[in-house]
């Protein structure tokens, strides 16, 4: 996925384009909330990953959250979009991409988390989040998920119409 992304942006150059991301929300029986942190640039991120072409929404999330935490997503209600200029920003490529996240909450999940030596796993108490250390675009997403879910995912089911409507 990288190669696609890395020969689309060298063909662009720095011409604004869109990029969709579908992102999870995993959190422990505590409620903590997993993030991951690549070595390369030591931000951390919610588990998920950008699309490809063809690719819906819900498989961009299943392949890239099996492919970076070795989780098997049966299935996952989605949360919320976030867009907007403040999701923009100039990659490390100097492409000019203006995010689109999808959030997601899973419903069923199988698996153990696997280790990687090029990325670090953590689950996070929502008072305990390195907000300094976020990847920037993804910070609108955590605060969101800091802001309505100050104790972390209830360990009831939730009342997802309420998440529905954009604001």
């Amino acid at each position: 996925m990288d190669d696609y992304y890395q020969n689309f942006h060298r063909i662009i150059g720095s011409f604004p384009i869109v990029e969709f991301s579908a992102l999870l929300c995993l959190t422990d029986p505590q409620g903590n909330l997993l993030l991951i942190q690549e070595e390369s640039d030591r931000y951390w991120r919610l588990p998920g990953g950008r699309i490809l072409p063809g690719e819906s929404s819900m498989n961009c999330l299943r392949r890239s959250v099996f492919n970076k935490i070795g989780i098997y997503l049966e299935s996952a209600v989605f949360l919320r979009l976030f867009s907007g200029k403040n999701l923009n920003f100039v990659s490390d490529d100097n492409a000019n991409i203006s995010a689109v996240m999808a959030m997601y909450l899973p419903k069923r999940v199988r698996g153990v988390l696997k280790k990687n030596l090029k990325r670090e796993m953590r689950f996070f108490a929502t008072w305990n989040i390195p907000e300094s250390r976020i990847y920037p675009p993804m910070k609108e997403p955590i605060q969101f998920f800091i802001e309505n879910f100050p104790g972390g995912i209830p360990l009831k089911p939730l009342d997802f119409d309420s998440f529905s409507e954009e604001s």
